[in-house]
């Protein structure tokens, strides 16, 4: 895809890219039944990673040691490095299944460019498709690897959620900036079994219950591209993956939307005893979804009063972003005692182009790794995928990354700058990202 070039005057004019709405999302929905979600004990091996620095790396590795079979349900798909991945494991014989929520252009193009060389590519039943619509969004990252290895993360396979870095923890000559996302992939049979036949359940929605191979790709929307200035500095730490094998079984907890979100995570805030660190792009705290978690934590505190809370939320995009999230910060501190700087900060934007995060980490014991923003949307009408894993060196490794954000992220509400015109001087150095409205509109 290539992006267009936007005058000031024009960048003056266009709505906030986090406002952006490829697809309305609040679309009639049809029936869905709610699964029974298990839960895991496994002892295998677990692998933290994160973006910017090891995303790329560990699926790369993953996915080149694929012998069978690629699984892969996920919301948006752009960066083309990972259709060539797809491309490449398909000519050394092994399937590919691909369910994908179409809402632009490029997505759509890569979509039938896979579909053409053998990949079973099936539209998501969102609010993006023309008749099946179970989900306001299919916005889930879910990967499954012959059957054995499970990846569930919070970024899409787009450019800046799982920027091109080949080196694992990045090479700080040539990092390439973009997103704090994070994820996990297990080795687990079971675990493995559950996902696998999650996605294509929901393929078989799309098709009314008909074979894979009969998918029929949905028209797609223009999407509105811009660019912004590539973030000035790297990361102040960065951070490799890390590979874990537990002494005995650990507890892994699945939580999915619209299934049992709102069954679990609100107990696992509750537990809370020492501390709670959340990484998120944002926090609607008028929603009556959200406030039930939030009003979780609150809980927690009264319990410990000592409880070390804190937030890092993600960029804003216009003055209308602004004066929304004083808004926000307002009730925040009014009705759940948080308090901005104290509790609550934003990611330092001249080192990541997004918190594209959904992370949760309790008394650096247990993490959650997942899909979900907190919106009522991505808790109670998508499709949404995460774990809760009770595993304290998994949940380090998270923690870790945490405070190496929060010692540089921004104690006040960031006040967007005016967009400027991005120089075809400064895009031939390359010193430009593309932005992308799926990473940040509201779901």
């Amino acid at each position: 895809m290539s992006p267009f070039l936007v005058t000031s005057a024009q960048a003056e004019s266009l709505p906030a890219v986090g406002t952006l709405e490829l697809v309305p999302r609040n679309c009639s929905l049809q029936g869905y039944k709610k699964k029974a979600v298990p839960e895991f004990k496994i002892g295998s091996d677990f692998i933290a990673y994160a973006s910017p620095d090891s995303t790329y790396a560990v699926t790369r590795r993953l996915m080149d040691a694929a012998k069978d079979e690629i699984i892969i349900g996920i919301y948006d798909f752009s960066a083309d490095y990972m259709k060539d991945l797809l491309l490449n494991a398909m000519k050394r014989g092994v399937t590919v299944s691909l369910m994908l929520d179409i809402d632009s252009n490029d997505e759509q193009d890569l979509f039938d460019e896979l579909k053409k060389f053998g990949c079973k590519a099936v539209p998501a039943p969102s609010c993006a498709a023309k008749k099946n619509r179970f989900f306001a969004s299919a916005h889930e990252k879910i990967i499954v690897i012959d059957r054995v290895w499970t990846l569930i993360q919070s970024g899409n396979y787009s450019a800046n959620s799982i920027p091109f870095n080949e080196k694992d923890g990045g090479d700080p000559q040539h990092f390439v900036t973009g997103n704090r996302d994070m994820g996990v992939a297990i080795r687990s049979k079971p675990l493995a079994e559950f996902f696998t036949k999650l996605v294509r359940s929901d393929m078989k929605l799309e098709l009314g219950g008909g074979d894979i191979e009969s998918a029929v790709a949905r028209e797609a929307r223009p999407e509105p591209d811009l660019v912004e200035t590539v973030p000035k500095r790297i990361p102040a730490k960065l951070f490799p993956s890390k590979q874990l094998t537990p002494d005995a079984p650990v507890r892994v907890r699945l939580v999915l939307s619209p299934d049992n979100y709102m069954a679990v995570v609100p107990d696992v805030l509750r537990s809370a005893k020492k501390s709670v660190y959340i990484e998120q792009q944002y926090i609607r705290s008028d929603q009556p979804e959200i406030a039930t978690l939030l009003s979780a934590i609150k809980s927690a505190r009264q319990e410990h009063p000592k409880l070390d809370v804190r937030i890092i939320l993600g960029k804003l995009f216009s003055a209308k972003d602004v004066a929304k999230e004083k808004k926000n910060i307002a009730n925040l501190s009014k009705t759940f005692g948080l308090e901005l700087d104290t509790h609550i900060r934003y990611i330092d934007t001249s080192r990541f182009v997004h918190c594209h995060n959904k992370l949760i980490v309790i008394d650096e014991g247990t993490a959650l790794v997942s899909s979900q923003n907190w919106s009522s949307s991505a808790v109670a009408k998508n499709r949404e995928a995460g774990l809760v894993i009770d595993y304290p060196d998994l949940a380090k490794y998270y923690s870790k990354i945490f405070e190496s954000d929060w010692a540089t992220a921004f104690r006040k509400i960031p006040i967007p700058r005016k967009r400027a015109t991005v120089s075809p001087e400064a895009v031939a150095r390359g010193n430009f990202v593309e932005v992308r409205a799926a990473d940040y509109q509201e779901v």
